[in-house]
């Protein structure tokens, strides 16, 4: 029996102990207002408001979050080991995975992402994990959750006080008087510093949105990600999962981000965001693929939770967050685009998707999500939580990008909210 599958034996109600002091904390720290049209939490002072639905009850988890089966625990074993395929700059065993976010207003996530990072950081051994969480600013309990009970969480578990960075409550930005691009640059490059300043002993970073986590997502992403680079010999760059705005009718979340590996967009847009049931019509490997819930290559994807390599951001690469060179004629594009773009460009472009992970940012789509998901595994014969082996490939890797992408720029001017989909430019993979 492993150390992590006994540790959890021996304290069998701390994940539901965890949630309810989710709830606990959620609750007294929050006073609604009667008046607000938003949904909130109900706190200990009274007041009146609608009763809450069973399906945003604060404290629950989206996700059943009992251990791994037998079958998973085999499948990802070899994450333990923490490793970069076909690369010396680590021996086998020596590295650690950097969990990083930015994060805010996450009350309702809570739960699963605590009681996610507890499951995956026993499997995967607590020394080998490092945590940059960056929050704020909330108006909710999400930085009193995250310091009086994650880190504590973590600390118990034996994930060393260094491996652990917090960085609560930080500044409002006024997006109304800056380019969003440029501004999310600089917030992605602040929660990732610590990987070039002092934890150059990253395998993998795991990358996450304020979407509802669960264990065997990470665990899959990881476990796609090294064994691609292990079947080409070289260091995978990103892989990614996909994820959801909506799932009744389908809409993509993450549409403006991903191309395909013919540099088309996941899905026709052409001068609003149209549901998108029909996913990878450009494309009919990925779309094949995408039907049977198996690994696919794409040029550029981030779908708000991705395994990136840690390799290109150190020396001599140093690659960074960033916004377009508008003096070059650079397509104005998000700067996880433009990422994949630059990993592209330094030897790095085996960019997949596993469509097998799907994330949403909302419990009713998490839900709805797990519910279609379920059924589809059923039918392509997975059991036990994994694919039968018959079933299971991996990305035979493109070497060359296409040769042209699609190109939504973003204006050049301040604000969070633009229609990007009023231009259309096809351009160079890179400058």
């Amino acid at each position: 029996m492993s150390r992590a599958l006994a540790w959890t034996r021996q304290h069998p109600i701390l994940l539901g102990l965890t949630s309810l002091v989710v709830l606990l904390l959620l609750s007294g720290l929050h006073h609604p207002d009667p008046h607000a049209g938003t949904f909130q939490f109900p706190g200990l002072l009274p007041s009146s408001y609608s009763p809450l639905t069973p399906f945003s009850q604060p404290g629950t988890p989206v996700f059943d979050h009992s251990w791994l089966t037998r079958s998973q625990q085999r499948r990802y074993a070899h994450l333990r080991s923490p490793r970069i395929p076909g690369s010396l700059r680590l021996q086998s065993g020596q590295g650690k995975y950097m969990f990083t976010t930015l994060t805010r207003n996450i009350a309702d996530q809570l739960p699963d992402l605590l009681n996610t990072l507890y499951i995956v950081v026993n499997f995967l051994g607590p020394r080998n994990c490092y945590f940059s969480i960056m929050e704020g600013p909330s108006d909710d309990a999400t930085p009193q959750v995250l310091e009086e009970v994650l880190r504590p969480m973590l600390l118990s578990i034996g994930v060393p006080a260094s491996h652990i960075i917090l960085k609560l409550r930080q500044r409002h930005i006024d997006f109304g008087k800056v380019n969003r691009i440029s501004a999310l640059a600089m917030l992605r490059n602040e929660a990732l510093a610590p990987l070039w300043h002092g934890w150059e002993d990253t395998a993998a970073v795991v990358y996450f949105n304020d979407v509802f986590l669960n264990p065997t997502d990470i665990l899959e992403l990881l476990h796609q990600h090294v064994r691609a680079g292990e079947a080409a010999g070289k260091e995978t760059g990103i892989t990614s999962g996909l994820d959801w705005w909506k799932k009744k009718p389908e809409y993509y979340y993450d549409v403006w981000v991903g191309r395909t590996i013919e540099g088309d967009l996941f899905y026709p847009m052409e001068s609003s965001w149209t549901p998108s049931d029909d996913l990878f019509p450009t494309s009919p490997k990925s779309k094949e693929e995408y039907a049977n819930l198996n690994p696919f290559q794409v040029f550029s994807t981030w779908a708000g939770l991705a395994v990136l390599a840690a390799t290109p951001f150190l020396e001599p690469h140093r690659l960074r967050f960033r916004r377009s060179d508008g003096s070059r004629d650079e397509c104005a594009a998000s700067e996880c685009s433009l990422m994949a773009n630059d990993f592209w460009k330094a030897g790095w472009g085996r960019v997949q998707v596993v469509p097998s992970v799907q994330v949403s940012y909302e419990r009713n789509v998490a839900e709805d999500i797990l519910e279609e998901l379920s059924k589809q595994k059923k039918e392509l014969g997975w059991e036990d939580g994994v694919p039968p082996d018959w079933r299971d490939p991996h990305v035979n890797w493109i070497a060359e990008p296409p040769q042209k992408v699609r190109c939504h720029p973003w204006p050049d001017a301040p604000g969070l909210s633009a229609n990007v989909w009023e231009n259309t430019r096809w351009v160079d993979p890179w400058i």
